[in-house]
């Protein structure tokens, strides 16, 4: 509609139905303006405190919920951009989530008995800041990554009547680098807590998975199933080994490590052993609809194995 913008629109249809919009007004390096509207939904069975922290479940049986998990999110912000790897942007935002489950009837062993545990709007200010200098989203052999996110949240509808002005800080880096023909080594750590308010848990870190498009605070995590650490903070480390046996198929072998809790910078556990650990060995290929891959995951503290299989773009 004008010079240099450009809209998108993906949308998914099936059994978790969701939507990406975006467009962007691209100034350069001046002020650039975006719109950004999603909507995502997931059915999922997770450990009940992680959505109820409230609850006393002792003698009903239940230790996991199916949970449905709606997030519909709203975004204004102005951006601008520096050589091409520099981002930097502030914008205002809103969100609706609301995170029901079927499983407990009418027990009310839940603070919340008519299985409603979250139905409520956010508002909030945000910044962020991006360096990005990988040569391949996926398999990039050489370059530096920063990204870091501040979000305010100011204002709610308050469905839990418990709300209270908090912020949600979180941060990654990363280095990738060759020191062999056809052999790259990959390095991350990224950390995010959240300043005040005790509350809701919607908000909360939740590892597990693998993943590259995952939205709010839920962060990949090899060695467990999807949403199966959670708290309001936490510290994860990435080592990965990638070895292109033949053009564009890709060998790779990868530790993560990661400390996860509520406070967990205020109680200092944020510098001991890792209390959660995980491995995963893959096959990768590039390909023109996006990297096929297989990977087979472990974690010695649950002993547990999951696969992930991925084709394809993420979006």
């Amino acid at each position: 509609m004008f010079t240099n913008d450009v809209a998108s629109l993906d949308v998914v249809l099936g059994d978790n139905f969701r939507y990406n919009f975006q467009y962007y007004i691209d100034k350069g390096y001046y002020w650039s303006l975006g719109v950004k509207s999603r909507y995502n939904t997931f059915n999922k069975g997770i450990p009940f405190d992680f959505v109820d922290s409230n609850a006393n479940v002792d003698g009903i049986g239940i230790n996991k919920v199916e949970v449905d998990y709606q997030d519909y999110t709203n975004q204004l912000y102005v951006e601008t951009q520096f050589q091409q790897i520099f981002s930097f942007g502030v914008g205002i935002e809103h969100k609706y989530l609301k995170v029901t489950t079927e499983t407990l009837g009418n027990t009310t062993a839940s603070a919340n008995p008519n299985g409603t545990f979250e139905k409520s709007n956010y508002y909030s200010t945000f910044g962020y800041l991006k360096l990005d200098s990988f040569d391949n989203k996926h398999f990039p052999t050489k370059g530096v990554y920063f990204d870091g996110d501040f979000h305010l949240y100011a204002f709610s509808s308050d469905y839990n009547n418990n709300f209270n002005e908090f912020s949600i800080a979180k941060g990654t880096v990363g280095y990738v680098f060759s020191p062999f023909n056809k052999f790259t080594t990959r390095i991350s750590s990224e950390t995010g807590f959240r300043i005040g308010q005790e509350g809701p848990n919607s908000l909360d870190f939740f590892l597990g998975g693998y993943g590259n498009d995952f939205i709010n605070n839920f962060i990949p995590f090899y060695g467990y199933d999807f949403i199966s650490i959670s708290g309001d903070s936490y510290i994860k480390g990435m080592l990965e080994l990638d070895y292109e046996i033949f053009r564009k198929n890709h060998i790779t072998l990868s530790a993560n490590f990661a400390n996860v809790e509520n406070e967990l910078y205020t109680t200092g556990n944020w510098f001991s052993t890792p209390d959660y650990t995980g491995y995963a060995l893959g096959y990768g290929i590039e390909t023109f609809l996006g990297p096929v891959e297989v990977k087979y995951s472990y974690s010695p503290e649950i002993k547990q194995n999951e696969w992930f299989i991925s084709f394809g773009f993420w979006f």
